[in-house]
């Protein structure tokens, strides 16, 4: 008998309790759903419920409505009731054996939140619990949900038995990596201080809902990047010169002891600093017409500084042409979208501010990653109880939150370059630094 067909399957078993709370008790049941929007929304949030794209809608009223039917109250014939409790009961919908079982479980087993870690598309997915890493990994039997998933993502879920395998509820809270982070540590935090609290699984889910809702309805938080060796902010200044002679401008940075390159491919000037890291102060790029160089550097000091320098080393060999100060949070901020147009079927961005084709911006962001995590394994982390990496690893169970994070950059970065149209910056340097493997 197929599963997606059968009417006394589980698939229906949420389907047809709804309908029935709605025919029976539409004014309780919409008063919960009220109830359960003042509780969970983000304070400022219910005018943009309005806006959001309509798939995002649909899912917010299928979580909240299966959140109700797991540990939602209603008022019915006269009294308080757990909406659980009810629909099993005697006087609830009718259900066949499966389907009773499957809304059992909705109110008897947790929402977790789970590492994804295996990945079978249109088949399965394996979930790694984030926060108590005593549990097992779980194979979960998913087909459409596979398709929008990949290794490395926070996944809020329920997972329940169907006969011999697990499945999904059907609720599904799938985080981006800065909002997962932070949740992540929320949950942590939560969980060593109230984990003897007898609403404890209902407060822990509550939690990965507010925060579910939050990346939707909230306007970002506006971000500083920071350079983790001078302290100062991230920003992308290239200055743009006129060579006026290639040869003694050759000569002239062949001369310094801190500049490595050649004009075929560029120079960059190098600081030896005292954590004994070399890092870059200045990158000096071939320009993209003849008689052109571009000096790039990431923060305004290091631009003032190295202008200075240049100029003073490189004197009437060349001239200086105009400045480019780019903020980069705001240009991830401002990516372009990939649009698909019918006619063409291919695609076009809108609005891209600023202009950088993808190459540059992947050599500008390859060296602030670099750069700003340079002395990654060794500088606290918050996520990590505020210790370093190297100092994380020496555990089995710190290993593996290290192994954990960097994948979330990794994963955080290939969607940043799917959408921005580049190539991928690779995390491999974070790997090596600590001398780990995958």
């Amino acid at each position: 008998m197929d599963f997606d067909s059968n009417p006394n399957s589980r698939k229906f078993a949420a389907e047809i309790t709804i309908n029935w709370l709605m025919n029976l008790h539409r004014k309780g049941f919409n008063n919960a759903f009220l109830e359960l929007n003042n509780d969970l929304m983000p304070q400022g949030a219910l005018d943009h419920v309005k806006r959001v794209d309509h798939d995002v809608a649909v899912s917010i009223q299928q979580n909240l409505t299966e959140w109700l039917l797991a540990h939602g109250q209603i008022n019915a014939r006269g009294s308080k009731r757990r909406i659980n409790d009810y629909v099993l009961s005697p006087d609830g919908p009718p259900l066949s054996a499966e389907q009773r079982d499957w809304i059992q479980q909705l109110g008897q087993r947790p929402l977790r939140l789970y590492e994804v870690t295996e990945v079978i598309p249109g088949q399965q997915m394996t979930l790694s619990d984030l926060v108590n890493h005593s549990l097992k990994p779980m194979v979960v039997m998913e087909r459409s949900g596979t398709k929008n998933v990949k290794t490395g993502d926070f996944l809020g879920c329920r997972i329940l038995r169907a006969d011999d395998h697990f499945q999904i509820s059907g609720a599904a809270y799938l985080f981006n990596m800065i909002t997962g982070e932070n949740l992540l540590a929320e949950l942590e935090e939560f969980s060593n201080t109230m984990s003897g609290s007898p609403d404890f699984s209902k407060e822990y889910g509550e939690i990965i809902i507010e925060y579910w809702l939050e990346q939707f309805l909230l306007p970002p938080q506006k971000t500083t990047l920071m350079d983790s060796y001078s302290g100062e902010p991230i920003v992308m200044i290239t200055e743009h010169y006129q060579v006026n002679d290639e040869i003694r401008l050759s000569q002239a940075l062949a001369s310094q002891a801190d500049v490595e390159g050649n004009d075929k491919e560029g120079w960059s000037r190098l600081l030896t600093c005292t954590d004994g890291e070399v890092r870059p102060l200045a990158q000096i790029n071939i320009g993209k017409k003849p008689q052109k160089i571009e000096l790039f550097y990431i923060t305004e000091r290091y631009a003032k500084e190295g202008r200075a320098w240049f100029e003073n080393l490189a004197g009437d060999a060349v001239k200086f042409l105009r400045r480019k100060k780019t903020n980069p949070a705001d240009f991830l901020k401002n990516a372009p979208k990939v649009l698909a147009t019918p006619s063409s079927k291919k695609p076009t961005t809108a609005s891209p501010s600023p202009q950088l084709d993808p190459a540059t911006l992947s050599k500008i962001l390859t060296q602030a990653i670099h750069r700003s995590y340079a002395t990654w394994a060794d500088d606290k982390i918050g996520i990590l109880d505020n210790k370093t990496p190297r100092e994380m690893i020496k555990t089995a169970n710190g290993l593996e939150r290290v192994k954990r994070l960097i994948r979330s950059y990794e994963t955080g970065e290939k969607r940043q370059a799917s959408m921005q149209g580049r190539d991928e910056i690779s995390y491999d340097f974070l790997w090596q630094s600590l001398g780990i493997s995958r």
